[in-house]
Parts: C-alpha cells; sequence; structure tokens
C-alpha cells in the first residue's frame, strides 16, 4: 500500500519504537480522524499484529487485513455517539473492561479513539485513570485534529505525533499573515499599530468563517428532540472555539519568532541563516536599527502579555490592537 510522504515517515519512527520494545502506552496523533491522521492509526495498528516476515505492517496478511475491517478481536475502535455527539462515559467502562481482559491472542490490546477530543469531561477524567496506570503491552491512540479540546491531564499521558505536512500547511498560513502584518505597514506611529492588527483580525475572521464551514462540513448536526439539538450546538460550539484558539496560539507563536529574529539582529547574534523568517531579513534588519536591546526584549515579553490576555477571555481585537501599539510606540 503506498502512502503519504508525511504518514509514511510517522510510521517508520512508530516501527523503530516498537522493533526495539520502546513503543509508548499512548499516543495522541494530530490531524484528520478520517484522513492522514486516521490511516497512520490504522497502520500502527496492524504493525502490532501484522505476520508477515519481512518490514510491518504489510496491510495484506489476514491479521493487517482483519484490522482494517475493524473485526480483531484485542482491538477497540472509539467512537462518538451519533445520538450525543460525544464519547461517553459508558464507552471508557466498556474500554476499561476491554483492557482488563487477557488477550484472545496473547499479545497486544490496542485502543484507536477517533475524534477523540468529544470524549466529555466525566469519559475524559475515567480514561486519565487508565492512561496513569495502563495494563502491559496495552496500546491507546487518540486520534483528533483538535489537540486543544482534550484535557491537558491526558494530553501529557500521550507522546504527540503530529503529521508533518498536516502542521506545515496550517502554520504557513498563520507565518504569512504574520509576515504581512510585519512588513505591509510600514513606520512606528499610531496608525501603522492600527493597520497592523487589523491585518491580523481581517486574517483571524476569516479563518474561524473557514473553521465554522469545515466543522459544519465534517460533523452530522441533524437532531431531533431539543435537548439533542442544544447538545449538538454545544458540541459544534466547542470545536469551534477549540479550533481558533489553536489558530491564534499558532499566530502568537510565529510573532514572537518575529520578534526573536529582530532580538537576534539588535544583539548582533548572526546572519539570516540563524533566522526564522531569513527572506525578510532586509525588513527585520530595518526594525532592529530603530530598537535598543531591552526595547527588543520587551517586545518579546509583549507578544506573551498578548497570548496570556486571549487566554483570560479577553476580546481578541481589543488585545491586538493593544499589542500593536506596544510594539511600536516610542519609549
Amino acid at each position: 500500500m503506498s502512502l503519504k510522504p508525511e504518514i509514511e515517515q510517522a510510521l517508520a519512527l512508530l516501527r523503530h519504537s516498537f522493533v526495539f520494545g520502546r513503543l509508548a502506552h499512548a499516543y495522541l496523533i494530530a490531524g484528520a480522524p478520517r484522513g492522514a491522521a486516521g490511516v497512520l492509526a490504522q497502520r500502527v495498528v496492524e504493525m502490532l499484529y501484522c505476520t508477515a516476515p519481512g518490514e510491518r505492517p504489510c496491510g495484506q496478511c489476514a491479521k493487517c487485513r482483519q484490522v482494517a475491517a475493524h473485526a480483531h478481536p484485542d482491538v477497540v475502535w472509539v467512537e462518538p455517539q451519533k445520538r450525543s455527539r460525544g464519547i461517553l462515559m459508558a464507552q471508557i467502562e466498556a474500554v476499561q473492561e476491554h483492557v482488563n481482559l487477557t488477550s484472545f491472542e496473547g499479545g497486544w490490546k490496542a485502543v484507536v479513539f477517533l475524534n477523540a477530543d468529544r470524549l466529555n469531561p466525566q469519559a475524559s477524567n475515567r480514561l486519565l485513570k487508565t492512561l496513569e496506570e495502563p495494563p502491559d503491552k496495552c496500546l491507546f491512540l487518540l486520534v483528533t485534529d483538535q489537540p486543544a479540546a482534550l484535557l491537558p491531564t491526558v494530553v501529557s499521558r500521550c507522546q504527540r505525533v503530529v503529521l508533518a505536512a498536516e502542521a506545515l500547511t496550517a502554520g504557513a498560513e498563520l507565518r504569512a499573515i504574520v509576515v504581512d502584518a510585519m512588513t505591509g505597514v510600514e513606520g512606528r506611529s499610531l496608525v501603522a499599530a492600527v493597520g497592523r492588527s487589523r491585518k491580523v483580525l481581517g486574517f483571524l475572521k476569516q479563518a474561524r468563517a473557514e473553521i465554522e464551514k469545515a466543522v459544519d462540513e465534517s460533523g452530522n448536526t441533524e437532531a431531533n428532540a431539543s435537548e439533542e439539538l442544544k447538545a449538538a450546538k454545544e458540541i459544534r460550539e466547542a470545536r469551534i472555539e477549540s479550533l481558533y484558539k489553536e489558530a491564534l496560539a499558532e499566530l502568537f507563536r510565529w510573532l514572537v519568532l518575529w520578534q526573536r529574529d529582530v532580538l537576534l539582529q539588535v544583539a548582533g547574534a548572526g546572519g539570516p541563516a540563524a533566522l526564522e523568517f531569513p527572506d525578510q531579513a532586509q525588513a527585520i534588519q530595518r526594525q532592529a536599527a530603530a530598537l535598543t536591546y531591552r526595547r527588543a526584549l520587551d517586545n518579546i515579553n509583549t507578544i506573551e502579555d498578548m497570548r496570556w490576555q486571549v487566554a483570560q477571555n479577553l476580546p481578541v481585537p481589543m488585545v491586538l490592537e493593544r499589542g500593536f501599539i506596544r510594539l511600536t510606540a516610542e519609549h
């Protein structure tokens, strides 16, 4: 079976860990559950049971086909319930019962959570207990395109696998908007600061609309009873908010990296090769020329303050406008 390069690369790393007995008990696979991340999860589970003499998984033997058909007795696939749109306590209880029983074939047991972000709080806390004290030879794979929606304590018990192509695609757009904001509006005036913040806000508005569209297209929003409708709306809003927060976090990461590049130039600590934004070296040097070392360091702290304020649920437009004004104000 021909796999996408990003899947093959991630699988190769996990295969190496498996062969040398260093496979972790839980992995968080960040990506599309019905896309590349879901394919990777299936291939990793196939690897546990494959009987081929060569490189595993082969994808062709009886065990691999059994896993692909979701018919292997030692593998549990957990997905959101249709009525609730969530992964519920009863499903986690069934998982715990499964992993605590003896393996049918005397080997590995595996549990795959598709759309793991749909774990409700009670189910997440129950799963956490199992992740903290996992049975021997038991592998948990949590597949989600919204890692931020998971409890931090659950995430901390997992090793994270991010598919390179998906990470690069998502990051490239946010990197580009940072470049546009920091180079598309010249000057250190109040007008320039407001112009930069409006550029970023325009992008975020568009990004949120795209997130809403993607969530609506990927989720089943049918609901009959009023309580079902309410639950569906709450889950929809939670998914949108989670993806939007991830976009904001990535935006602030690129803003910090831009200010880091400026700080390096102020300190004379390297040429374009040392920069995260080498193609914008001239613009970065122009900005660095107007700053002291202390002021360049303060600008990094300003971005961190903006990140913290957004995490405290302060209005994003207000935080960005004030933050960009601080970045451009004369001291």
